[in-house]
């Protein structure tokens, strides 16, 4: 079942974010199970949305990819998630 996937980290620099996605390689190699990536930025927070073909490919990614590079580059601070079920994707023509 697929799953939205709502990371939003406060205090999380858009340089850190760099590093991040650096040292992930999710951009450039994108891991199994990730269809869809939206990244924003407010005033306080990194805020990521993502959908993932299942919980369990969201899981192996954290832990295979994700969490190391956090722990690696220091970064103390936690995000808040939230996962939903997919009820629908639309995607627009073009």
């Amino acid at each position: 079942m697929a799953v939205v996937w709502i990371l939003e980290w406060p205090g999380l620099t858009k340089d850190q974010f760099a590093e991040l996605q650096e040292r992930t390689s999710w951009e450039t190699d994108a891991p199994d199970g990730l269809q869809h990536q939206v990244i924003a930025f407010s005033d306080k927070s990194l805020v990521l949305t993502q959908v993932w073909k299942s919980p369990d490919h969201v899981m192996r990614f954290m832990e295979d990819r994700l969490l190391p590079a956090v722990r690696a580059l220091g970064i103390t601070t936690m995000p808040r998630v939230d996962q939903y079920p997919v009820h629908s994707i639309f995607n627009t023509p073009g």
